[in-house]
């Protein structure tokens, strides 16, 4: 097997010990992708350019006639090719794989198969999956000079008595993550780009969803301790859909905490909304999938609500709606909406808001700062909400956000729970950017007096210190003058 020179700076052997090896990816992958673990496929060798693969003949894998099941092949061919091209992506992990920044990740997709079966499968059987040199170069060359690799590469199946199985040709896509996100200004995304933006949307749905009747109206903190979430949350089911529920079920496994955090933050916000008296509007920032107007008409009759998000969630957002107008009244209860399409490290929101003929400075306002503030950095957040702020003409209008301290960014803790979160949360490709140290010290310097301050842990009286780095705060504009 020949060994494919890089530029890259890692080492093979550094790579191959602390990203690559069989034994660290069969254990990533199972994790990732259940069915594998289930049939009992396995990777057995790798190398640089190099992938071999083992699918067992056993009963999970086999069909009425006792020989592979077609479909399983080209699955295996998918991550016994898709791993060989791993192996040439030198020191960067993958996302949904591997613990690891955005910034600093891979994200790598199938684009494409042809599968040609050519005997029966009646062994166990082997994958093998060689990238020759000329092409292996010409994939190190576009992946780190930060352009797109699309990639061909051959699958062989092989039985035990050396017999060729099948013969699969796989194409693959890859390219940095950070790539991927920077087409957000600008241009068209890609599907992949657009699918993650809807999926992080549907598992918040989805987890919102599961805190309501259908769940008996609880969760689960870390000690298995169940905590109530209020309902209804039937909305946020159908904004879910099958894709967000079953992700949320997959999370919940991974990370116990998640369904807490997001059911602790809905209950908040809501009880804040439920507060404010003569409400006259709601802006939204970061609306995403949440069905808080539905949910809380109520409460909202005769209000305004105004939903920022980028435009692909704007209009997954009006899709799910027209779906709820078919299946409930609710929807008709709701009060009006209007979508202002923003992405938030490119525009000013404020002046958005200020343009729009529907806004209004002077009425009573809800800011919802939703899920965000944890994914930008002080400067990012700042600009944000320094820009929302001088929007706000009356003086009881109110601002909520969530936000994560620093521990869950730096690791500036001894407590091993936390560590495991910010592991498992970096191991499903999530890493938080910005936590506030001194939230009150920080919306001053946005031009906002803090009024309250709680941990999800304080709010749903939990035993679990991951849920207190997590934090539900309020504010009032300050009485200095941004402008």
């Amino acid at each position: 097997m020949a060994v494919i020179e890089t530029e890259h700076e890692v080492s093979w052997e550094k790579d191959y010990a602390e990203r690559i090896n069989p034994e660290l990816m069969n254990k990533l992958l199972h994790r990732a992708v259940p069915v594998l673990e289930w049939t009992g496929w396995k990777i057995t060798r790798v190398g640089p350019g190099f992938c071999e693969s083992m699918l067992p003949l056993v009963v999970e894998t086999t069909n009425q006639h006792g020989t592979h099941q077609a479909a399983l092949i080209s699955l295996s061919a998918d991550y016994t090719g898709g791993m060989a091209l791993t192996t040439l992506l030198t020191g960067t992990p993958l996302t949904g794989i591997h613990r690891g920044r955005p910034d600093e990740s891979a994200s790598l997709w199938l684009v494409g198969m042809d599968v040609k079966y050519e005997n029966p499968s009646t062994s166990h059987l082997r994958a093998v999956s060689r990238v020759d040199p000329k092409t292996a170069r010409r994939i190190q060359s576009r992946y780190f000079s930060g352009r797109v690799v699309l990639a061909t590469i051959e699958v062989e199946f092989w039985s035990e008595d050396d017999e060729r199985v099948a013969v699969a040709v796989m194409r693959y896509f890859a390219q940095a993550t950070q790539k991927l996100l920077e087409h957000r200004s600008g241009g068209e995304q890609s599907p992949m780009t657009k699918l993650n933006l809807k999926t992080s949307a549907r598992i918040i749905a989805g987890l919102r969803a599961m805190g309501g009747p259908a769940a008996s109206q609880t969760t689960t903190d870390a000690q298995g301790r169940q905590l109530r979430i209020d309902g209804p949350h039937d909305h946020d089911r159908v904004a879910a859909g099958t894709h967000g529920l079953l992700q949320a079920k997959r999370l919940q496994k991974v990370l116990p905490q998640l369904g807490a955090m997001v059911g602790a933050r809905t209950r908040h916000c809501d009880q804040v909304l439920r507060s404010i008296d003569g409400i006259e509007q709601i802006v939204m920032v970061g609306a995403g999938l949440d069905m808080r107007p539905i949910r809380r008409a109520a409460e909202l009759r005769g209000a305004t609500v105004f939903e920022l998000d980028l435009p692909v969630m704007l209009a997954e957002r009006q899709r799910v709606i027209e779906q709820l107008e078919h299946q409930s009244d609710a929807v008709a209860d709701a009060p009006e909406r209007h979508q202002i399409a923003a992405d938030f490290l490119q525009d000013d929101v404020g002046e958005l808001l200020q343009q729009h003929f529907a806004f209004s400075e002077t009425a009573l306002t809800l800011f919802i700062y939703e899920g965000c503030s944890m994914y930008f950095d002080e400067q990012q957040n700042q600009r944000l909400l320094r820009s929302i702020r001088r929007r706000i003409k009356h003086p009881q209008s109110v601002l909520w956000m969530d936000c994560v301290t620093p521990a869950v960014i730096n690791e500036g803790t001894d407590d091993p729970n936390i560590h495991e979160f910010v592991d498992r949360m970096e191991m499903i490709g999530e890493r938080f950017v910005y936590g506030p140290a001194e939230p009150r010290a920080f919306l001053r310097s946005c031009g906002f007096v803090c009024s309250s301050d709680v941990t999800a842990q304080q709010f749903l009286d939990s035993d679990d210190p991951t849920l207190g780095e997590y934090r539900f705060v309020t504010a009032r504009q300050d009485v200095v003058d941004l402008d």
